[in-house]
């Protein structure tokens, strides 16, 4: 440790100020920028479903003008369920790309679509889950919606709504 020291006291007193301060000042930027990008990576956690963007467009047929598709690329990481029961104000169809996913609409038992088969839910009924069953392979599902405009595509349905 004195030897470090030693080095440190000769280097300084051997170094113009402005050189050694523009070095400090340097080893300081270094520092922080390395502990920064360090903290990101150690708290980015990446989310067990992701949902990307494909296409949004207006249908042109004069009987569907007030009607858009969109369609959405819809990832499940091993394992991976939404268990948050919501409602969707459009036709909604899955085609599963990859993988397997269950789904459960209304409170009933999950049906399983496996790589290259296709579901469908009717506007606005109960999805209770989605889920990929396996522990080691990624689900994709292209979802497709036809939305009228002025609808949401995703509702929550929350537990202990009022009821008339």
């Amino acid at each position: 440790m004195h030897g470090i020291r030693k080095a440190i006291h000769q280097t300084s007193i051997t170094m113009p100020p402005n050189k050694l301060l523009l070095t400090a000042l340097l080893v300081c930027v270094l520092t922080t920028a390395y502990s920064q990008h360090h903290q990101t990576e150690k708290n980015t956690v990446a989310s067990p479903i992701t949902f990307d963007l494909v296409l949004r467009q207006a249908l042109s047929d004069p009987e569907l003008t007030d009607y858009k598709m969109e369609s959405l690329v819809m990832t499940l990481a091993p394992g991976a369920a939404d268990t948050v029961s919501h409602r969707h104000d459009c036709e909604l169809f899955g085609y599963v790309m990859e993988g397997e996913i269950q789904i459960a609409l209304v409170t009933k038992e999950p049906n399983t679509f496996s790589t290259g088969q296709m579901f469908y839910e009717k506007r606005n009924i109960l999805h209770t889950l989605a889920r990929n069953p396996s522990q080691e392979k990624t689900t994709r599902v292209l979802l497709i919606f036809i939305i009228k405009n002025g609808r949401t595509g995703y509702t929550a349905e929350y537990a202990g709504k009022k009821t008339h």
